[in-house]
């Protein structure tokens, strides 16, 4: 994958230091540029600053100096500590009243290939994902790789992509296939037949064979790459059912990875992404657009509830 550039939020606690450590294993892998960023909450900014000051203060010679170098010492001790000198990009500290919109904005407005973020912050919560990521995520428009601790190359044995056979859910098959190949991975796809919608009643789907299901995903992807040339992939029938090879066409040969496809039916496409994942994946990847909609955000799709409840980690991508 592409990941020369990459940008990593921290809050300087234990839990956001393992998203630095993946960033570290990145540089080994795709010898990348690694950012750092600390966004300091606009109160806690104001709050802290107060406390040591008293009043009166003014705010661009006293207020506004001393926080921001108390963050970049930290920075700079952790860029030292984790990232290889001649990796180290910026180390950029920033006042925001939000941090996740100021961490996403950041991250939009620069050429960044992949942001890599903890799931869990100085602010733990109960749940798998903290709100910031979750919002980072929402409204980042970069491949986001959120995580609960670092992994190796030795730790990926199975990554799942969940599709609904849209072009926009075909895509992080070329994610995948780069980590599939680095980690010596299967790929797993993952279809769900929600046999019910909630409308104003609730009505039945027809319950689709589940080979001809599997025939119509292949097909899908098969036409996906066919209109994506500069992509150099293709789908390799291997003769058995829902077990196939993605193959990828270099100047200097091919490369190809083992993918097996999965039809299930339930009434939660998330529920049973989730399940599976928790279960048997290491890692899942998936896109935050679908065909539910086409200018539909991730708050509120089966992505966003996936990401609140699954337990492994996670890359999302947002579809061009």
């Amino acid at each position: 994958m592409k990941a020369s550039h990459i940008l990593v939020p921290t809050d300087f606690s234990e839990a956001s230091l393992e998203a630095v450590k993946m960033a570290a294993k990145f540089v080994e892998m795709y010898d990348s540029t690694v950012d750092l960023i600390h966004v300091i909450p606009l109160m806690s900014y104001y709050d802290e600053s107060m406390q040591h000051l008293g009043v009166p203060f003014d705010m661009e010679k006293d207020l506004y100096p001393k926080v921001l170098k108390t963050a970049n010492e930290k920075l700079h001790e952790i860029a030292e500590e984790y990232i290889p000198k001649e990796h180290r990009g910026q180390l950029i500290n920033l006042v925001g009243r939000k941090p996740s919109q100021v961490i996403a904005n950041k991250a939009n407005e620069s050429q960044y290939d992949l942001l890599i973020m903890s799931n869990k912050g100085g602010h733990d919560t109960d749940e798998i994902r903290s709100h910031i990521t979750e919002k980072v995520i929402r409204y980042c428009e970069k491949p986001v790789l959120s995580i609960d601790t670092a992994f190796g190359e030795d730790e990926i044995h199975e990554i799942l992509v969940p599709m609904d056979g849209s072009g926009d859910s075909v895509a992080p098959l070329v994610q995948a296939f780069e980590f599939a190949h680095a980690f010596d991975a299967r790929i797993t796809l993952m279809h769900i037949i929600e046999p019910y919608s909630l409308g104003m009643e609730v009505m039945p789907f027809a319950m689709e064979d589940d080979s001809a299901v599997y025939h119509s995903l292949i097909q899908n992807i098969g036409k996906y790459f066919d209109k994506h040339p500069e992509l150099g992939f293709k789908v390799e029938r291997t003769g058995v059912d829902f077990e196939d090879l993605l193959i990828r066409e270099t100047d200097t040969g091919s490369e190809s990875v083992k993918f097996i496809s999965i039809v299930k039916k339930g009434f939660s496409a998330h529920t049973e992404i989730c399940d599976y994942a928790n279960e048997s994946a290491d890692m899942i990847i998936m896109s935050t657009h679908g065909r539910t909609g086409i200018a539909r955000i991730l708050l509120g799709s089966t992505t966003a509830i996936v990401a609140q409840h699954l337990k492994k980690p996670l890359m999302t991508l947002r579809p061009e």
